[in-house]
Order: structure tokens, then sequence, then C-alpha cells
């Protein structure tokens, strides 16, 4: 997926040099740590370059980081040109005292490998890196151009976190970049990494977490916050790990998640939730990105966000599994954006795309410039299913498509929206026609109120009550879409056919929100062309083909 580049050589201003060489492979076979990186509190900085593949000895990276253990502060290990191969650590690497800059030379050159394997190899690796307690002043630390793999976590406190890497505490900064983490194994909580009660900024860019497992939770990535840890993930993709039980690719407690240009792909959460990212309590975001093919045992096939301020945009989320609620997304008690993005091809019980549950606190979702299809609930709710306790639900639906999701006739028959009567909904300048069954039902025994406006509805359940604001068309059983295609833009869309009742039925003015002024494609793509917006995510930009006109000749 990425073009992994490393760095070059450095030498220190002191002369002192340690050699390590081109492209190699890092391999062990015991138990134990292979970095750990403590408190240290000088300023001076050390270079260290390893030109072995052997374990110990004169230029390996055993005695580069015994050398940098010597010099205080951030220490700087890079590869000479032209080592390759592989460097089997046969024990436990010597913890290091400070921040590290590890400099490698590229992904398919330096490969770490602590021994593990998932089938017919040791039962027990190493521990590649442990970033214990390290602060601001001192510990700030640094990976690139390197693969890792086959990390197996040492004991701390009687657990196992964080197959290739474990940063504990402490509050420094770590990025990683250019980096493969493959084929790690965590007996308790991150497969790939974790993020221990700790706080600082976590930065991962043009890197690959593939193929990780973690007993517990947190197949590729587990990360437990103080309230202060910033997670920022670019141009990373993170599939097929797995996780026992919650956040099959990604979990994060008490922390800000930061999700840019990134695909999440083909991850597990066996008996829990978040196949692909479980998320709690902090702010969460996803731009430009693909969340598609992950499986939870429980609710959230693609993601699961409890109580958070969430924004996605930009992004697709489709062919999502869940064995519960909420194919594409669970939300709990969350205030969700949802804006320009494509929910296409999940699957759930209940809440093909969307599943809205609160109990104590308000969860209030906006829906703008946004397409919803071709997902499927067995039990209602193809699309959408809220489900609340006491507290009131707001669910408002702009300028967005809603089409195609189906159930089995199951419960209520609702392929569309699913609503009790507690939620505040309203539609404007949207499409919510052409599911199977009902396009908005209640759930359970419930009496919902919806309010309408500008838009095109097809079946209404005769339990729920529409209030008009004028400009709605009711009963549309053929919206007359195009299939969902790439129409230009980042994500897919319906297209409107000629003759589609959503042309020039859409509101005016068009309703504020942030990009209102363009289509679910974006730049390029104009809200208004022809005086009036269309109703749903996709705006006619040329008028209708029309029949030519035969010649008249005369004379």
């Amino acid at each position: 997926m990425h073009n992994l580049l490393g760095g070059t050589p450095i030498r220190h201003r002191s002369g002192r040099v340690v050699a390590l060489g081109s492209t190699a492979v890092l391999a062990a076979a015991g138990a134990g740590p292979l970095v750990l990186l403590t408190s240290s509190t000088a300023s001076a900085n050390a270079a260290l370059v390893v030109s072995t593949l052997a374990d110990s000895g004169a230029g390996s990276l055993r005695q580069a980081m015994l050398d940098a253990n010597s010099a205080a502060g951030v220490d700087t290990i890079t590869f000479t040109a032209g080592l390759t191969g592989t460097i089997n650590v046969l024990s436990d690497l010597p913890s290091l005292t400070g921040g590290v800059d590890l400099q490698g030379p590229g992904a398919s050159v330096i490969t770490i490998d602590g021994g593990w394997t998932a089938a017919g190899g040791p039962s027990t690796g190493q521990s590649l890196f442990v970033l214990d307690n390290l602060v601001v002043a001192d510990g700030a630390s640094t990976i690139s151009g390197v693969t890792i793999t086959g990390g197996y976590p040492r004991d701390i406190n009687g657990k196992l976190n964080g197959g290739a890497l474990l940063k504990d505490q402490g509050d420094a900064d770590l990025t990683i970049t250019d980096v493969v983490l493959t084929g790690n194994y965590a007996p308790d909580d991150g497969g790939a990494m974790n993020l221990q009660n700790t706080n600082g900024t976590v930065t991962i860019r043009d890197s690959v977490i593939s193929n990780n497992v973690a007993s517990d939770v947190g197949g590729a990535v587990y990360a437990l916050g103080n309230g202060a840890l910033t997670l920022a993930l670019s141009n990373v993709e993170i599939s097929g790990n797995s996780a026992g039980d919650n956040g099959g690719g990604l979990y994060l407690y008490q922390g800000s998640l930061t999700i840019i240009d990134s695909t999440i792909s083909n991850n597990v959460a066996e008996t829990g939730t978040g196949g692909g990212i479980a998320f709690e309590d902090g702010p969460f975001t996803i731009v430009s990105s693909t969340i598609s093919g992950n499986t939870a045992g429980d609710s959230g096939g693609g993601i699961w966000i409890d109580d958070s301020l969430a924004t996605i945009s930009d992004s697709t989320i489709s062919g999502n599994v869940s064995g519960d609620d909420g194919g594409a997304i669970y939300l709990y008690e969350t205030l969700m954006t949802i804006s320009n993005s494509t929910l296409s091809g999940n699957s759930a019980a209940t809440g093909g795309a969307l599943y809205i549950r609160n109990d104590d606190e308000e969860s209030t979702t906006f829906i703008e410039n946004s397409t919803i299809s071709g997902n499927h609930a067995t039990q209602d709710g193809g699309a959408i299913f809220i489900n609340e306790d006491e507290t009131i639900s707001t669910l408002e639906i702009v300028q967005s498509t809603i089409t195609d999701n189906s159930t089995d006739g199951l419960g209520e028959n609702v392929g569309g929206i699913a609503l009790q009567d507690s939620t505040e909904t309203t539609i404007t300048g949207s499409i919510v026609a052409g599911n199977l069954g009902n396009d908005i039902g209640r759930y359970d025994d419930s009496l919902p109120v919806v309010n309408v406006s500008d838009s095109v509805l097809g079946v209404i359940q005769s339990a729920v009550t529409l209030i008009d604001g004028g400009g709605t068309q009711v009963g549309v059983t053929d919206p007359m879409l195009g299939l969902l295609a790439n129409n230009g833009g980042v994500t897919k869309t319906h297209a409107l056919l000629a003759g589609s009742p959503a042309i020039n039925a859409g509101p005016d003015p068009v309703p504020v929100f942030d990009g209102n002024e363009f289509d679910q494609r974006g730049v390029g793509f104009a809200r208004i062309v022809f005086g009036v917006a269309d109703a749903g995510a996709f705006e006619v930009q040329e008028p209708p083909a029309t029949e030519p006109i035969a010649p008249t000749f005369t004379g």
C-alpha cells in the first residue's frame, strides 16, 4: 500500500558512532523485552549506527542500545547502507533509559522480528519496544522505516500488553512513520501496540498495522489515556487484525482520536464491540477514510462509539457486519455529525447502517449531504434504528439520500428508519424512499412524530405522524435513482435520473450547514444549479437529456 522510505545515517558532533547495516530483520526466540525505554534527565544526544545482523557484539543493535545508555538524552539509531536480512534477537535487548529516534532505511529493508508466529512457531517471542514512563523533557521517541513483527510482550504487573510496542505511563510524544507492524501478539491488550495510562501525542503516519492479534482488547492498537492522550493517524492502513473482545482494529478510552486518509478494514472483534474501532469518552474525528469489511460479534461492526463528540466526513463505511446492533456504526449517548459520506452494504440484527442508543444522556445525530444505501437488518431499521430509554434523542437528516435498504420482514418491517416516539426527528431536502418494507416506521409500540419539508418520502407506517412543513412528496415508491456508483467526488452516490421526483424538489434556501453550497461530492458540484436545490445528496449538474428534434426541410 505504501512506499516506505527510510533515513540516512547520522554522525553526532561528538564523533561517537556505533554501526548497524542496510536490509535487516530482527528476530528473537526467548522471553522478555527487546527494547525498554525509561526516563532520563540529560539533554545531550548520541548518534548510533548498526552495521551487523549479529545478535550481539560490536556493531549490533544490542551493542548500539548498550552504548546509547551511556549517553543521556534522546539517542539516534540508524542503519548503515547495504545491510540487508534478518537480525535474530536471541534474548532480551537492554532497556533504554531515555527517548529513542530509530531511523530505519525502509520497511522493506529492515524487519525487527520478535520470533512469535501464529502457527508452527514458538509459543512466545520477544517484547520489542517498551517506553516506560517517559516524560516530555527527555522521552519523545520516533520510530521510522522498519517492519516490526513477531512481537510478544513481557509481563508487567501481571499483564501481557502490546505485542510490538508498549508505551506505559508518562506524557512523552511518540511518532511512528513509514512502519509496518504485522504478525504481533498480545495475550492481553494491544496486539501490535498498547498505550497504557499515558498522555502526550502519538502520531502514526504512512504506515501499515496488519494481522496482529490480541486475546482481549485492541487487535492492532489499545490506548488507555488519562484524558490528555491524542492519537492521530494519517495515511495508515489497519487491516486483518483481531481481538477476542472489543476493538478488532483499534480501541481507545479517554483520549482524542483523529483518522485522516486512512483505511480500517477486515478487522474482527470476536465477541465484543467495534469490529474496526471501539472508542469511549473523548473527541472522535474521521476524514476522507474508509471503514470496510470489519466484523463485531456484538455491536458496531465498523465503529462503536460511547460518550463522544464525533464527526465523520468525506468517508465510506461499507460492508461491515455486526452480530447485534449497528452494522456500520453504533452510537451510545454521542453527539455525531456525518457529512459527505456513504454508509453502504452493512448488516446487523437491528440498524443495518446506524444504531443510536441512549439511557441517561441524550444522543444527537446530524446526517448531512450523505448517502445510506444497500444496508440490511434481519429485524428492523435496515438503514437506521433508534432505541431510547428515558431521554430524548435527536435525529436531523438534511440533503441526504436513504434508499435500497432492507430487512427480513420481521418486527415492524422497517427497511428504512425505525423510530421511537421520544425521538425528535427532522428531515429536510432528503430522499427516504425505495427501501424494502416501510421507509419510515416505528419500533415496538411507539408513535413517532417526524417533522419533514421539501423531501421525497416512500411508504410511511400508519403509526408514524408526519408534520409537513411544505413541499414534501409522500408515497413515492420509485424515486428514480441510478445505481450507487462513482459519480465524482470521493464517495459513491445515487445519481438522479431524468424525471426523478427529487429534481428541483429541495428547500429554498438550502439549510445552513458546513459545505451546503455543494452536494455530497464536494467542490465542483454545486448544490443549486437550476434555481432550486434537488432533494437528496446528489445535485443534477446538467439538464436531463431530451429527444433530438428532427430537422424540417423547406423548398
